[in-house]
């Protein structure tokens, strides 16, 4: 890395980023459950280690639980491949560390603090074969110390949008020392192997897709028999799944209009973050239409309640309910955080709708749907129900519908390219 921001980073950026986290502990549960919890892994990691006899283990690092998806598939075809191979996976986020339930991974921890001897002391206790980052959740100074201990490192999945702030002038100062630290670049497609190069134009990259793809197939099973098309069209279920407070404004009260003319149909709400006043909030939006509802807990056809509004309290079963739902709205943006994950309602045949700040971890799956005519993005309520009432008509919605399942086919086989260069 380029001594002047190793520097401006150890001496500077880092220590108040350390500062600021600190002082916002006693105001968000959040952060201080990940900052707490980073204080635990490096003995977490020294017991993995006394007590496995793995011949080789590879260290994923991702952000949080949407890009654990990203490695998914890959951890699952190491284990399948070789099963003296060790998985530690790290997040920075507790959506992550908390929800994400795997048995492929040997040991799951926070990822340490970012301090040099932090770094040094965690990738030392494990000397991985290899270091794979998901995406786009770099720290520093842990690849600077990979590159030290002889450690192999690759960003997989990499994204440079056009109106990145890697791509401004400063952007690539920095940027550039940090990514030509590491040994191998995998980006999701040309377009950000284009960027990347503007970056780090000596380095060699290859796009070899996005392997969520073909974790959205795997998940496939038996609901997909169960709750075909006509079961879509019979009891017409509206899904609005990943609700930030920002979508809540947007869709309410107005969404309730989409049952006036259905007598079958149903709204099923699922917030981001589950908790009871989110859950009291939605309940209190359908009494004040005189509308009732219910909480559920676990997987269930839907169809048969009596309830017209179905509030989901559960994690780890959003993938399954998709194969009910008839048009989904996934929540996140008219947020700054941007869309969840999209490509799960459209492996499910499903028509999306969303915000308009899809500029996030998703843009590729966003645009491919979005010009396959599968997905909206809407920026006011009038829009959202315009889009409602559009996807309603019959032709309109079959071909959304198997245009959203022919994306995800269209982009499967990132995994086994993935493999082939890490193992």
């Amino acid at each position: 890395m380029n001594s002047f921001w190793l520097f401006i980073y150890n001496v500077f950026l880092y220590p108040v980023f350390f500062i600021i986290t600190v002082f916002l502990l006693p105001f968000n549960s959040k952060i201080r459950s990940g900052f707490l919890g980073r204080f635990y892994s490096l003995s977490k990691l020294r017991k993995f280690k006394e007590n496995s006899s793995f011949s080789d283990i590879y260290w994923f690092h991702v952000s949080s639980y949407g890009e654990f998806q990203q490695i998914e598939s890959i951890i699952l075809n190491i284990k399948n491949n070789n099963d003296k191979a060790g998985i530690v996976v790290s997040f920075f986020s507790p959506s992550g560390y908390t929800n994400v339930h795997n048995k492929n991974i040997d040991c799951k921890v926070y990822v340490p603090f970012d301090f040099l001897w932090s770094a040094f002391r965690a990738l030392n206790i494990i000397k991985p074969k290899k270091l794979i980052l998901a995406s786009y959740d770099i720290w520093p100074n842990i690849i600077l110390v990979a590159r030290f201990l002889n450690i192999k490192t690759m960003l997989i999945s990499a994204r440079i949008h056009n109106n990145s702030y890697k791509l401004t002038l400063t952007g690539r100062s920095i940027y550039k020392s940090i990514f030509n630290l590491l040994d191998q670049i995998f980006t999701v497609n040309n377009a950000d192997l284009h960027n990347m190069k503007l970056i780090v134009p000596n380095k060699a990259i290859e796009a070899l897709g996005n392997p969520r793809f073909d974790i959205a197939l795997d998940k496939e099973s038996s609901v997909r028999i169960k709750f075909d098309i006509n079961y879509k069209l019979q009891n017409k279920l509206f899904m609005f799944a990943s609700l930030w407070p920002e979508d809540d404004k947007v869709l309410f009260p107005s969404v309730f209009d989409l049952l006036e003319h259905n007598d079958n149909a149903k709204i099923i709400l699922i917030p981001h973050e589950l908790s009871d006043k989110s859950i009291n909030y939605y309940q209190k939006q359908a009494s004040r239409k005189n509308l009732s509802s219910i909480v559920i807990e676990d997987y269930i056809d839907i169809s048969q309640l009596n309830e017209k509004v179905v509030i989901v309290n559960k994690m780890g079963i959003l993938y399954k309910l998709y194969w009910q739902a008839y048009i989904v709205y996934i929540g996140g943006g008219f947020s700054k955080n941007g869309i969840h994950n999209i490509m799960e309602p459209a492996v499910a045949s499903n028509p999306v709708i969303f915000g308009p700040n899809y500029s996030n971890g998703n843009f590729f799956e966003a645009e491919e749907l979005l010009r396959a005519s599968s997905a909206y993005a809407v920026n006011s309520t009038d829009e959202l129900m315009e889009s409602f009432n559009k996807l309603s008509q019959t032709n309109i919605y079959n071909f959304a519908s198997k245009s959203s399942r022919k994306v995800i086919q269209n982009n499967i086989g990132s995994t086994d390219k993935l493999l082939s260069r890490i193992v």
